[in-house]
């Protein structure tokens, strides 16, 4: 899974025509004095509460889940696609590293029902909601396989079967055939001190063998099918499925109400913050 993320800036530029500064000789001449102004005077410039607006992250997990998003969306106002992303970035893969797993996992959940609410508000199509809300769970599942390395503290996620767009469904990736039961030469070829020319070399080297191991191809379609399908039917206890999404004065109340129930009472604040944010996500701009 990979984050995209994008920066425009312009470079800083110098004047080319100054003058070049001249010493003179002569008498001493008296030094202006500086201008003061007393800051206890002036009260400090205050922002608009809109002012900075936070742009979520976008996730990338296949050709084939992007597109299939992407497709849902392109017809839905961009404060709906907003909102989606704001469920991913702070509930399914948030990168805050001092969240527990309660934490973690009430977040998810309140993710699947802010999901729900974008389905019943935005998605009137049965066909378009019951797609986006199956990659929903989808995704969830994928959350729930988050792990921390012990040494590193780096977080990783199970990685979805990948395919390059207009491939058939069968497409096995040579190069993941090749880490799998070649790892020697696969660790190889990926070394830097690799030339291309020898990469490719080496990867038509196993591809030609493979040829000759079609059971190599037969369990690995079989791994990744038995993965996506394990991913999809992730068991996720949701103790917000019954709220109200239909409505959005009930959703909001009901979801506040609920968050301060005893079995959330050391993460209420967590979770109303989460949904206000949530909410906000979905303001229309009026510019």
């Amino acid at each position: 899974m990979q984050i995209q993320s994008y920066s425009r800036y312009l470079p800083p530029q110098l004047p080319t025509s100054q003058t070049a500064p001249k010493m003179v000789t002569g008498t001493s001449l008296e030094l202006p004095k500086p201008d003061t102004v007393d800051l206890r005077s002036h009260k400090a410039r205050e922002l608009p509460a809109d002012a900075i607006e936070h742009h979520s992250a976008q996730f990338f997990f296949s050709t084939e889940i992007n597109e299939r998003l992407d497709k849902i969306f392109a017809d839905k106002p961009p404060e709906a696609r907003k909102a989606f992303d704001h469920i991913l970035e702070r509930n399914f893969f948030n990168s805050q590293s001092t969240y527990t797993d309660e934490e973690r996992a009430a977040l998810v959940e309140v993710g699947l029902t802010q999901g729900k609410y974008l389905a019943d508000q935005y998605m009137a199509d049965e066909k378009n909601a019951a797609e986006f809300l199956d990659t929903l769970h989808l995704l969830a599942g994928v959350a729930k396989t988050r792990k921390v390395d012990p040494a590193t503290g780096s977080v990783s996620y199970v990685e979805l079967p990948q395919k390059p767009q207009g491939a058939p469904n069968d497409y096995v990736n040579p190069s993941k055939l090749m880490e799998r039961y070649d790892p020697e030469a696969y660790k190889k070829m990926q070394a830097a001190t690799t030339n291309p020319t020898e990469k490719v070399s080496m990867l038509i080297q196993f591809v030609k063998k493979l040829q000759h191991r079609p059971d190599w191809i037969t369990q690995y379609r079989n791994e990744q099918a038995t993965l996506l399908s394990d991913l999809k039917n992730t068991k996720i206890t949701n103790r917000f499925e019954n709220i109200n999404t239909k409505d959005t004065t009930e959703f909001v109340r009901q979801m506040n109400t609920l968050t301060e129930d005893a079995s959330f009472s050391a993460i209420t604040p967590l979770l109303q913050t989460n949904l206000a944010s949530f909410m906000k996500s979905l303001v229309k701009k009026t510019s």
